[in-house]
């Protein structure tokens, strides 16, 4: 069994992406709107995040550009598009890998997202690894960068991070969001498994662990660990569990209120009810798993608009 050591309001959507299509739907499936559709040629809506206030900003790809030129999005909770930037790096690296990891603040005026920075000149190699934080509005702004905070998610304004693979660090509130000053919060070392982003309810009573193998030869799919929580940064109460899923779990993400969870895994973008946190090793779900999207990614729960009212 695996162990970590050491005011919300209802969300009715959940966002994801699919065919790189940006969409977004109900927590049940019944109602869907797309809100973004596939650009032209091989340009594809990748990564997306939602607010709690409902904005919603997406990453679009394009394979025949460097990493640095991705742009990205950024949706009203009415879908009204707001502003269009670009995911800006440091100069200087040989290749980038970003973003790994994508959110944003509750407000939806600052976007946190993770990082990779190569170089090799014959003999030696380089690599940086961290979060960037930027104004998601001020789009010509360079980002902080935050060296060795990996993973990144936020909750308010506070980053949470893993750290050194195996540790969870919560920004320190008179820090936040640009400074580089963390507490620790627990750690999965020994577990077999290095961590990943952890995922926290803005009412800061549940949180979900995303768990990789730390093998590189496993076969072991990823999961995901939920627990409930005494406040961001506080103890983990009785009763944590892993989620039911299938194939490799990953990008999990909690409603505002800690009363449901999406999560991508080999099915595509499920949503159910948290667990009971009864004790059991496998958890036992408050609702059942409503598979919403088929081949889904990126999945983001918060109070985006799928049915707009119509005009009398």
């Amino acid at each position: 069994m695996l162990a970590l050591t050491g005011s919300a309001t209802a969300a009715p959507s959940v966002s994801y992406t699919q065919g790189g299509s940006l969409w977004l739907s109900s927590l049940n499936g019944k109602q869907k709107r797309k809100l973004a559709a596939k650009p032209k040629g091989k340009v594809k809506w990748i990564e997306t995040a939602q607010s709690d206030n409902g904005r919603v900003i997406a990453v679009k790809r394009d394979p025949a550009k460097i990493a640095n030129l991705n742009s990205y999005v950024l949706w009203g909770p009415t879908g009204k598009r707001i502003i269009q930037g670009s995911l800006t790096t440091d100069s200087g690296w040989t290749s980038y890998v970003l973003p790994l990891s994508l959110d944003l603040s509750s407000n939806g005026k600052v976007v946190v997202y993770g990082y990779q920075y190569f170089t090799y000149n014959y003999p030696v190699s380089s690599m940086e690894q961290g979060t960037s934080v930027k104004s998601v509005t001020a789009a010509y702004l360079n980002p902080i960068n935050l060296v060795g905070e990996q993973w990144p998610t936020i909750v308010g304004t506070r980053i949470v991070a893993s750290q050194q693979d195996v540790f969870a660090g919560v920004q320190k509130a008179d820090k936040a969001p640009y400074g580089n000053d963390f507490s620790g919060w627990f750690s999965v070392d020994g577990t077999g498994y290095t961590l990943q982003r952890t995922d926290v309810a803005a009412n800061k009573k549940v949180a979900v662990a995303e768990l990789e193998p730390s093998a590189s030869d496993s076969n072991d799919p990823s999961v995901l660990l939920a627990s409930r929580i005494s406040g961001l940064g506080g103890s983990t109460l009785a009763g944590a569990c892993v989620l039911p899923s299938k194939g490799d779990a990953e990008n999990a993400s909690i409603s505002q209120d800690g009363k449901s969870i999406a999560w991508e895994d080999d099915r595509g973008v499920v949503v159910a009810g948290v667990p009971t946190f009864g004790g059991s090793d496998v958890c036992k779900l408050t609702r059942g798993i409503k598979v919403i999207a088929k081949g889904g990614t990126f999945p983001s729960i918060g109070p985006a608009k799928v049915k707009l009212n119509k005009r009398r």
